[in-house]
């Protein structure tokens, strides 16, 4: 069977190694490891119960994922489309197979995807633009999602960046899923965010709701979801969609501390 590219030339892949400190400090050694551009735009999915971390690289012509992910997946019993792939900076790393993934997106949405397991690299995973294309997926960066169409459906990944330290950027919050407020009620609503377990957060309410009305509220993530008020200001039952657009959430350092409001300031 021809392969659509010549499995002879290097993939390029953000895969860039890194350099972490060892157990034998006493030796100043140091141990090198690859790992993730740092910047890349990030999703959080599920796959087999567990919850990790994938990566958007636009730059990549193949999804690949390190050795880790292997536990997840299914291997293919199919050529990989090259031997090895290339990361920033010139080294190669060996290509040992095809895995098949059953991803699983926030909004509860089924994602197939197929990637090259690399040789090296351990805990990432990348989806290249090869995910892009034969979806035809667009990535919105003004919105931090990536969507395409399936079956007349919009599937919506959405996603997050980080800047050089790791510290993630503002993202968008949206319904995790369809809600129901009853008449003049003030209801807790499931909103879905692209954040680390226990980490909080500032939600900023940006779009116009109507007769519901939501109040800037500091919150903490739980399995990619948080909890925040809703008022339906509404005489009648009011709706809100899955996946529609809330808000942003603005990540709070573990050293900023909240002022209350004390019994001096209500008088």
């Amino acid at each position: 069977m021809r392969r659509d590219h010549d499995p002879r030339q290097a993939a390029r892949v953000s895969l860039v190694k890194h350099r972490g400190s060892s157990a034998a400090k006493v030796q100043q050694e140091r141990v090198e490891y690859v790992g993730a551009d740092d910047g890349l735009p990030t999703a959080v999915m599920q796959v087999a119960g567990v919850r990790r971390q994938v990566k958007l690289d636009s730059g990549a012509q193949f999804t690949v994922a390190g050795t880790d992910w292997m536990q997840y997946g299914d291997r293919v019993e199919k050529a990989a489309p090259v031997d090895y792939v290339e990361g920033i900076g010139g080294f190669l790393l060996d290509v040992v197979g095809v895995w098949r993934f059953e991803l699983q997106s926030v909004f509860g949405e089924a994602i197939s995807v197929e990637a090259c397991i690399v040789q090296g690299c351990t805990d990432e995973f990348l989806l290249g633009v090869d995910f892009m294309r034969t979806r035809g997926a667009t990535m919105d960066f003004d919105n931090s999602e990536v969507r395409y169409s399936k079956g007349g459906r919009s599937v919506v990944i959405p996603f997050r960046t980080y800047d050089g330290v790791g510290r993630g950027r503002i993202a968008v919050v949206r319904m995790a899923r369809r809600t129901q407020l009853g008449k003049c009620t003030v209801t807790p609503i499931e909103v879905a965010v692209t954040a680390k377990d226990g980490e909080r957060g500032l939600f900023i309410p940006t779009q116009h709701m109507g007769a519901v009305m939501l109040a800037p509220t500091v919150t903490i993530v739980r399995n990619g979801k948080a909890l925040v008020p809703a008022i339906n200001a509404n005489g009648e039952d009011s709706r809100l969609p899955a996946k529609k657009e809330l808000g942003k959430w603005v990540p709070l350092d573990g050293d900023v501390t909240l002022l209350q409001m004390s019994g001096e300031l209500r008088r």
